[in-house]
């Protein structure tokens, strides 16, 4: 792991509980934009280190949600073991078709009882298991919920439709 993300983590983690973001495509860029303008301290989480260190230094999702900025105060990282420190809440924005090996990765870390809400669209081909299915198998029992609806995410980065106060 690079020093950058070292320090981002500990510059960026405050003493009050963050909601995390686990993938840094589209959605989860969206998620993470929207819950920092809001208030939230976010910390995002991207599998790839190298593309974390891309998004910390661009502050911008060139590869997925290109044109919208990244506000300084999202904690960027790809690590693992600090993910879940002082965290309330996990989105789960990452592509059905990689969500079994995200979670396999990050399930050794995540407390028992921390709630996960996916944001993931679509079902598992080999299994039918819809996404919080397979959250729940491989990471055991715990909240969990849905979010959904009809969406794109540029369309939420740009506003549209209005978030309503």
């Amino acid at each position: 792991m690079s020093k950058s993300i070292i320090t981002n983590e500990i510059r960026c983690m405050p003493a009050a509980q963050r909601i995390v973001i686990v993938g840094d495509g589209a959605m989860g860029t969206v998620c993470a934009i929207i819950l920092a303008s809001e208030g939230y301290g976010v910390s995002w989480w991207s599998y790839n280190p190298d593309q974390a260190q891309e998004l910390i230094r661009n502050r911008e999702n060139q590869r997925f949600l290109p044109g919208f900025p990244i506000p300084p105060e999202i904690l960027i990282t790809s690590d693992d073991k600090l993910l879940f420190h002082n965290v309330f809440l996990v989105i789960s924005a990452v592509p059905c078709k990689f969500l079994r090996s995200v979670w396999q990765r990050l399930a050794p870390h995540l407390p028992d009882d921390l709630p996960i809400v996916s944001v993931t669209k679509g079902i598992e081909n080999e299994t039918l298991l819809r996404p919080t299915q397979i959250i729940e198998e491989v990471t055991g029992k715990r909240p969990l919920a849905a979010l959904s609806g009809p969406n794109i995410a540029e369309e939420l980065a740009g506003g549209c439709p209005p978030l309503r106060r």
